[in-house]
């Protein structure tokens, strides 16, 4: 059993979370001494990590499971790209541009639909194995 697809996603995404890691090390550093509670930049920063944390996890768990069940590539694919997609659409929506409450509303829509149905194959391929 081969997991190439998941593998390609859990990378990106890996390298994601290093990008958002960075932000709000680059925000602490900047706002040390000043009190982080109420720095806005800072807060935006650590929430969209900790929504990232939130959802990849268990999203890329999902992945694994129904890839390993063997769901075709196309299947994959479009989850991995979603799954990218609705973190990177929420992590530009959070921050003060033009179109950024509609980005970041996608976004986690993506992952909830995402998460949705990545669960709902996860539950055919049970019932479809006969256990």
């Amino acid at each position: 059993m081969f997991i190439h697809i998941t593998l390609l996603y859990a990378g990106m995404l890996g390298l994601l979370l290093v990008v958002l890691s960075f932000n709000v090390m680059h925000h602490w550093v900047r706002v040390t001494g000043k009190g982080q509670q109420s720095d806005r930049e800072m807060r935006r920063a650590e929430k969209v990590l900790a929504s990232f944390g939130e959802y990849v996890p268990l999203s890329l768990i999902l992945l694994l499971l129904i890839e390993s069940k063997g769901a075709p590539s196309a299947v994959m694919h479009s989850l991995g790209l979603a799954l990218v997609a609705s973190r990177l659409l929420h992590a530009f929506g959070s921050n003060e541009v033009r179109g950024a409450g509609l980005m970041r509303f996608v976004g986690a829509q993506l992952a909830f639909l995402m998460t949705m149905i990545a669960s709902l194959a996860c539950v055919y391929y049970y019932v479809l194995s006969g256990v």
